[in-house]
């Protein structure tokens, strides 16, 4: 039998979709640049196009990382630790 998941939160948060979603905007008026008329070369398109992915991957880590559960030491946001319910289930 195929395990059963939980439909997904429309009202829950999605900081990380967000963020993917600005960098893929702003990368898309980098590389629309030129077409306006702005003088860009390809190299300073590929770096400022490197730029935003090392900036939105870093920001994807560290706001990521305030919503996930460590999977060694669980805690709740209060420092309290998070226990199995039923410690006989894996």
């Amino acid at each position: 039998m195929a395990p059963q998941f939980p439909m997904p939160d429309p009202t829950q948060p999605k900081p990380l979709r967000v963020i993917a979603a600005i960098a893929g905007l702003v990368t898309l008026i980098i590389g629309g640049l030129p077409t306006l008329g702005v003088a860009l070369t390809p190299q300073a398109i590929g770096w400022l196009s490197g730029v935003v992915g090392a900036l939105s991957t870093l920001a994807v880590a560290l706001i990521g990382e305030q919503h996930v559960t460590p999977y060694r030491a669980p805690r709740a946001k209060d420092g309290t630790p998070l226990v199995r319910a039923n410690p006989d289930q894996n």
